[in-house]
């Protein structure tokens, strides 16, 4: 509480006010009597000579003491009490009025008015004003505040009110405590992503206020900003929305004939639904557009939806769906669908075309949290196969000639060693639009277990606690198809489903050191909805005939079994060379991984018969019923097969000195000389002939302090080919040939963003910032691929080898903070051209941003120039300038 400096006169009642930090009241009489508006303390309370009394007086009770008489004895305690009469005037305030001033406060009785100067602060319930003067009229419960001029007449200390959570500041104000009305001149204030400003703004309400000759800026520069939308009148709904009348834009405080008669602005620091504008733009092929209009709708916190649609003048139309969503420490996934009708140039000349397309789009995360023992995903990317050529915003999305998608859901029991999990998956091919489904694939598993094997064994393991025994099973439809079949499929005809179940029983142990041996026996279970029937047709008009494959519906079930045995011998061999003490390179390790594994499997007949016959007017042909089902059993005698493979890893490491070190705690550190070079190869002695199969090769490093990838891989074949270009049971010779082999580099360098600065002793004059950072960020990628591949044919017997190479380069690179240029390139040996080549430049304007995106050549050659306010809010307030690449791309299909 602020206390008031009084002195009382003979007859106890106060006849003035004295500057001060307290009240001082010097007595003067035995009995004393205040009974003015001006409050004493509580009754029982003791009041010293001079006594000091805070502003709102209470009586014993604790109310404001509104109307009470005070009498006290020589010694200065209270003595009696007089409450007058309802004609005494009530308090005029509700509760305690706060306030001070660095400079002096100044009373005036006769007026009511308290003056406060040099930083002033009042506060009353939630409302708290500032400024370098402030006039407090008791009586009319008004406040007025303005600044005070300086030196060179600049207005300083002007008033800030705060009322709740609005916030404003101003060049004068005056406010009534009780109404909580007010008058504000040139009024600043934030409302959402803006600021409002207002030559003369009246507060109507704590919700409503009155602005004439006013603006709006998302700058955040709001005493001077780059850009204002000038409006003659306006009216805010705190936290709602803001209604203007005539309004027209201003640039750098250049007026620009761009105006409305009439708007609203929404700020609501929640989601609001509203209208979508359109973009307008040209195309060559497809006319006059309007793109991306229509309308969102804000349904809660954690979803919302957004339908927007394109129309162009020749006929073609798009539309385009969204909706995004969210559940905190649950889940959070995005949903998009569009369909589109295309027509190119006009109907009946010569290039017309007319295409149907639509896609969907979704992603689905789940979070880790949520349920440690279920979990569902999605990734969903299917579209029509000319979509992205006519539909597609960049240079990836109509490079993309494949799509994939996946959704999956798994569930497994604690303590348990069973799962459940089921999947949809999709593959399309949009270059000769194939497409791949699979829905769905339901899969249960179980882990494998030791039946034989005791919970809390003690001591060592008998050779039966390995074996081990475990479980899957499988529900499977699928089909393989083109885009326009799809949905004219029948279900019994074209799809493919199934099920299958799977039984292994294993048992591995070591035999020696390095040396594991296990034999396993495999049991396998099909259920099939139909099988095929094949029926030789003669054909009369002429010799032979066609052989006709039809389906029998009808559940079919068949199994089979195979049993197994494999050795492996996987040792680690060490070899180091050492130098000299004293050498910089203390040591080279060579460390080579060989694994040998062989494997048995023994001639097993079919548990059932699964082939039939037809005869073709010269011989009898069989034929498995299953042919091209999902899941086929063994249909004939099994014959014995096995195979030994070998594998060979290589890894050099090189131990040199630290010339870094000062403490001695890491005197070498190893480098990388060969992180890997590894060869596979294979030998099936049952094979009647060319036994060995293909040798693989690959290898993979480091160089240049890891900056840069070195790749290798490449295949062998030991036989040699005829004169027709055909494999024969023969030795090439040597190593053998290389029919195919990859190399791929990957280079990566980025600036430091000037973090290694020189030493400011260094700099002319000692000052570094005075200068230019020319040590600005960048990123620079480089990747070059190339491959070999040799065929060969009767035409070329010996051979015939291609070679194609690609470089391919990325980056970007940011001159100042406000500039930033981005690229991708890269050139194609064989072809002798660039490939697919783009670049942006972007420019922060502070409340502005400049975009410009460019493929200057090439199919899809284009750009599109753009400046727009970087509010979300303004967004559409922006200027386009752009070239499709549909145009380019549509004449030279």
């Amino acid at each position: 509480m602020i206390a008031l400096p009084i002195i009382l006169s003979s007859n106890g009642v106060a006849s003035e006010l004295l500057f001060g930090d307290g009240i001082d009241v010097f007595v003067s009489d035995t009995t004393k009597e205040v009974r003015d508006q001006w409050p004493v303390i509580n009754l029982d309370t003791t009041i010293p000579t001079p006594k000091r009394l805070p502003v709102l007086a209470r009586d014993t009770s604790g109310q404001p003491g509104d109307s009470i008489r005070i009498v006290y004895d020589s010694t200065g305690m209270a003595i009696d009490t007089i409450r007058n009469d309802s004609t005494v005037s009530k308090p005029l305030f509700n509760d305690l009025i706060t306030y001070n001033a660095d400079d002096s406060v100044k009373f005036s009785i006769n007026g009511k008015k308290v003056y406060l100067y040099g930083n002033g602060f009042v506060k009353y319930l939630t409302s708290e004003l500032k400024a370098d003067y402030i006039v407090l009229d008791m009586e009319k419960k008004e406040a007025y505040a303005t600044g005070v001029p300086d030196s060179v007449g600049e207005l300083t200390g002007t008033p800030k009110f705060k009322d709740g959570a609005q916030e404003f500041e101003g060049k004068e104000l005056r406010y009534n405590f009780d109404s909580k009305k007010g008058l504000i001149t040139e009024i600043i204030t934030q409302e959402g992503e803006g600021y409002v400003q207002g030559q003369t703004t009246k507060k109507m309400s704590d919700s409503v206020y009155c602005v004439v000759h006013g603006s709006y800026t998302t700058c955040d520069n709001h005493d001077h900003p780059h850009f204002r939308l000038r409006m003659s009148r306006a009216k805010m709904i705190k936290d709602k929305r803001i209604f203007v009348g005539f309004t027209y834009l201003e640039l750098e405080d250049v007026p620009l004939p761009l105006f409305i008669p009439f708007g609203f602005f929404p700020i609501t620091n929640k989601g609001t639904s509203g209208i979508i504008m359109p973009t307008y733009g040209e195309e060559r092929m497809r006319g006059f557009n309007l793109r991306g209009g229509g309308y969102y709708l804000y349904i809660n916190d954690y979803i919302d939806m957004t339908l927007t649609g394109d129309i162009y003048t020749n006929g073609s139309w798009g539309l385009q769906y969204a909706t995004t969503y969210r559940k905190r420490y649950k889940y959070n996934g995005q949903f998009n669908a569009t369909m589109s009708k295309n027509h190119v140039s006009e109907k009946g000349l010569p290039d017309y075309q007319e295409s149907s397309d639509w896609s969907v789009r979704w992603t689905h995360s789940q979070d880790g949290k949520a349920n440690p023992y279920s979990s569902f995903s999605a990734s969903v990317d299917m579209s029509s196969a000319s979509n992205n050529y006519y539909n597609g915003n960049n240079i990836n999305d109509i490079a993309n000639q494949r799509k994939q998608s996946s959704i999956s859901w798994s569930k497994k029991w604690p303590e348990s060693p069973f799962s459940l999990s089921g999947s949809l998956s999709h593959s399309q091919n949009s270059r000769d639009t194939s497409i791949s489904l699979t829905l769905p694939n339901i899969s249960l598993r179980m882990t494998q277990i030791y039946p034989f094997r005791k919970k809390d064994k003690v001591g060592e393991m008998k050779w039966y606690d390995n074996i081990g025994i475990s479980y899957s099973a499988e529900l499977r439809n699928n089909i393989q198809t083109k885009e326009n079949k799809l949905f004219k499929s029948s279900f019994e005809r074209d799809w493919d489903n199934g099920f299958k179940h799977n039984i292994p029983l294993s048992l591995s142990f070591k035999i020696a050191k390095d040396v594991t041996f296990t034999p396993s026996l495999n049991y396998n279970g099909y259920l099939n909805t139909k099988t095929f029937e094949k029926i030789w047709i003669p054909d009369t008009s002429r010799a032979g005939g066609q052989v006709v494959k039809r389906v029998i519906p009808g559940m079919n079930y068949s199994h089979d079994y195979s049993a197994s045995a494999s050795i492996g011998y996987t040792p680690t061999i060490y070899g180091m060379f050492l130098f000299k003490p004293g050498s910089k390179v203390a040591a080279i390790r060579h460390m080579i991984r060989p694994s040998f594994s062989a494997s048995y499997t023994p001639a097993l007949k079919p548990l059932g018969k699964y082939t039939k016959e037809y005869f073709d007017g010269e011989k009898y042909v069989e034929y498995a019923i299953h042919e091209g089902l999902p899941y086929t059993p063994k249909t004939t005698i099994g014959t014995q097969s096995g195979s030994i493979s070998f594998s060979l890893d290589n890894n050099v490491e090189m131990k040199v000195r630290n010339d870094n070190d000062t403490t001695g705690d890491e005197q070498f550190k190893k480098v990388k000389l060969l992180e890997s070079f590894q060869i596979r190869v294979s030998y099936n002695p049952f094979a009647d002939s060319m036994r060995f199969s293909t040798i693989g090769l690959s290898a993979r490093t480091k160089v240049f302090n890891n900056k840069v990838d070195l790749n290798f891989s490449g295949t062998l074949d030991p036989y040699a080919v005829d004169g027709n270009g055909r494999k024969i049971n023969k030795y090439h010779g040597g190593i053998g040939r290389l029919t195919n082999a990859t190399i791929s580099s990957n280079f990566s360098l980025s600036g430091d963003n000037g973090k290694n600065k020189e030493k400011k002793n260094e700099m002319v004059g000692g000052y570094y910032d005075d200068y230019m950072d020319f040590d600005v960020p960048w990123n620079l990628s480089l990747r070059y691929n190339l491959n070999y591949t040799k065929t060969y044919s009767s035409a070329s017997p010996k051979g015939k080898g291609d070679i194609r190479q690609i470089l391919s380069i990325n980056g970007d690179l940011s001159l100042t903070p406000k500039w930033k240029i981005s690229f991708q390139s890269g050139y194609d040996f064989k072809a002798n051209e660039v490939t697919s080549t783009s670049f942006s430049i972007t420019r922060d304007l502070h409340c502005w941003e400049m975009v410009f995106n460019c493929m200057p050549f090439g199919q899809h050659q284009s750009y599109n120039f753009e400046i727009h306010v970087r509010s979300s809010m303004l967004r559409d307030l922006k200027l386009t300038k752009r070239e499709s690449f549909t145009d380019s791309r549509l004449y030279n299909r």
